[in-house]
């Protein structure tokens, strides 16, 4: 539960702390005094969305704390463990908001995320506002009730996930089967250009051999050519060979080398020159007694090439690229001669997983027509309580349309009622004026709320539009759900505020320069004085302070 509510400088608070207690607390005052805006800062402390326009007027940042008992919520310390935000049973939070529209967000003194706010929000307080009745007519907040109460929530979670890969597998298949629409003529387009690459058994070594082999082709005669000046500049031109001006030079050096040490190594090198010579002079008489030139064989390279450059072109590539592309057609028509196979497979798969989809459909239904019968009879009674002696509700429960299914199930609920004697349920929204829309919504919120897991329940002036002896019931329900959870009430009905373990009374501060409110816990006398006001406006007399002490004291 809610054990510390802090606000400063948000909207006309500057600076308030509030402790809410086990039980029922109402907060009461004037009209307009500023009790909707605790409500809105709770809201803003569990992650509602903020605006910097928010901020107090003369500061630059609003800051909300509060503070949760966790010892009876197993649930959010379990939460809590899990995110490693858990702190010695405490569940501390705090938000920021900065006139730059900047917002910053705190568990237990570490930044988190604002969803993780909202997932806090989810495991603490259910907050019930004064518009509630209006969304009631929509059917998607009709089976949110229903599944709130029947606790189909781990079937839906687990509906949501099944319904989110069947979604995919269905998105595959759609994707396949037009492929497979469009897949005969490029079929066709790829066998060809398969079968005319195939032939010339594509790879990238033999492609580079045969640019290497042209390269050397086309030049022979210029390479002959060279290796023959070569031998004839080392070794056979009559004077001034490379090999014998070396060994002039060698023959010269050894004579010395007695007399001078320096010339030993020179000697050793000249030596290996020499040895090094003899192997060039090798390996150039090999080169030219063994080349000779072959023009036919130039002719078969070149067309060879031309073959490919052609290809090449053609398929719009480079000559070199020619193999990785045979490879990428190959690979493409494997993929789009198995699709048919693909097709089954994923058709296969989709059936199945529809299977998966409408079983857990079928047991969410199950559940929330186990639930819809005693919850109907339930709110009935309490619609009679609030004035409606006639009224009866009825949660109708069909099948979608043309056997659809979703993420929240097959069924389309709807609630219908009757107001008056003799007349056939109808929709909610069209049957039931305004005033009974207020009264059965406020029927529905007090019964469905008991069964909520919750700790916390805010109802924020959700009794406008009734009084007297119906305000009475309303307060009697909302003290006994005080009696399991901590129920926090904005009230301007003294019915109400009389229930109530505590009550804390806001108020409008003017001075000269500045409006704030202050909020202030009463005292058995102090609330006697509210209640009267609450009862008789602003003069009171003894008769209205009797009246107040009379329904305190029935509580």
């Amino acid at each position: 539960m809610i054990t510390n509510l802090s606000v400063r400088h948000l909207a006309i608070v500057d600076d308030i702390e509030l402790g809410f207690p086990q039980g029922m607390t109402s907060l009461t005052g004037e009209t307009g005094a500023g009790k909707s805006i605790l409500v809105d800062a709770l809201g803003l402390v569990l992650g509602d969305r903020a605006d910097s326009k928010m901020i107090r007027h003369g500061y630059d940042r609003a800051e909300i704390s509060a503070s949760f008992d966790t010892q009876h919520n197993t649930v959010l310390q379990h939460w809590l463990v899990e995110q490693e935000l858990d702190d010695d049973e405490q569940c501390h939070l705090r938000r920021t908001i900065t006139k730059d529209g900047r917002s910053r967000a705190y568990i237990n003194g570490r930044t988190v995320p604002l969803t993780q706010l909202r997932e806090i929000s989810e495991r603490t307080i259910d907050i019930h506002g004064q518009h509630a009745h209006q969304s009631l007519v929509r059917s998607e907040t009709q089976r949110q009730l229903l599944d709130t109460v029947a606790k189909t929530k781990p079937l839906l979670d687990d509906l949501a996930q099944a319904h989110s890969l069947w979604q995919s597998l269905q998105q595959q298949l759609n994707t396949v089967q037009q492929q497979s629409q469009e897949q005969s003529a490029r079929l066709d387009l790829l066998q060809y250009q398969v079968s005319e690459l195939e032939p010339l058994a594509l790879t990238d070594d033999s492609v580079q051999k045969l640019l290497a082999e042209q390269q050397q082709l086309s030049h022979l005669s210029q390479l002959i050519h060279s290796a023959e000046s070569g031998l004839h500049q080392l070794f056979e031109q009559e004077q001034g060979s490379a090999y014998s001006q070396i060994s002039g030079i060698l023959n010269e050096l050894e004579k010395q080398q007695d007399i001078e040490p320096q010339f030993i190594n020179i000697v050793e090198t000249l030596n290996s020159v020499i040895i090094q010579l003899d192997e060039c002079g090798t390996d150039l008489r090999h080169y030219v007694d063994s080349v000779e030139s072959d023009p036919a064989r130039l002719d078969d390279v070149e067309t060879q090439l031309t073959t490919l450059h052609n290809l090449a072109r053609k398929h719009q590539v480079e000559t070199e690229a020619l193999p990785a592309h045979y490879q990428y057609l190959c690979d493409e028509l494997v993929t789009l001669t198995n699709l048919d196979g693909h097709n089954e497979q994923l058709q296969q798969q989709l059936s199945e997983q529809e299977e998966v989809c409408r079983t857990l459909c079928n047991k969410i239904r199950v559940q929330r027509k186990k639930t819809a019968q005693p919850l109907e009879k339930q709110i009935t009674e309490s619609i009679k309580e609030l004035a409606i002696p006639n009224g009866t509700i009825e949660f109708v429960i069909s099948p979608m349309a043309n056997n659809h299914f979703n993420e929240t199930g097959a069924d389309h609920i709807q609630i219908m009622v009757s107001t008056n004697p003799g007349q056939d349920a109808g929709e909610l929204g069209k049957v039931a004026s305004g005033g009974e829309l207020a009264r059965i919504s406020l029927a529905i919120q007090v019964v469905t709320a008991g069964t909520k897991s919750v700790p916390t329940l805010v109802f924020d002036e959700v009794d406008v539009g009734i009084g007297g002896g119906i305000a009475e019931i309303v307060g009697k329900h909302l003290r006994q759900l005080g009696s399991t959870q901590q129920v926090i009430c904005i009230t301007h009905l003294p019915q109400v505020a009389a229930q109530a373990h505590q009550q804390l009374q806001v108020s409008k501060q003017h001075s000269t320069d500045s409006t704030h409110i202050d909020v202030v816990k009463l005292t058995k006398e102090q609330r006697v004085e509210e209640i009267a006001r609450m009862l008789g406006g602003v003069n009171l007399t003894e008769k209205t302070r009797l009246h107040a002490e009379e329904m305190l004291s029935q509580t």
